[in-house]
């Protein structure tokens, strides 16, 4: 199972869904790296909320191929 974490962008009005690879806690499928303090502000502070694109593709490349095993790297084939 996938797990999804937002960071709060630089203007701290919106908030960013990455989707977190399975082997790290800290690593998202775009290759991003969250930092252990970062914590989103609530949805009711931060305004408004979208999903990473390329976190959301590598997730659904990997929806459609449950052969090959998901990580940061295979996230941009």
């Amino acid at each position: 199972m996938y797990e999804m974490r937002a960071e709060s962008t630089s203007d701290r009005h919106q908030l960013l869904w990455h989707v977190i690879a399975k082997e790290a806690t800290l690593n998202t499928l775009c290759g991003f790296q969250l930092g252990p303090d970062q914590a989103a502000k609530s949805m009711t502070e931060s305004g408004s909320e979208r999903y990473c694109a390329p976190c959301m593709d590598a997730f659904g490349k990997a929806v459609h191929d449950s052969t090959k095993p998901l990580s940061p790297t295979s996230a941009g084939d």
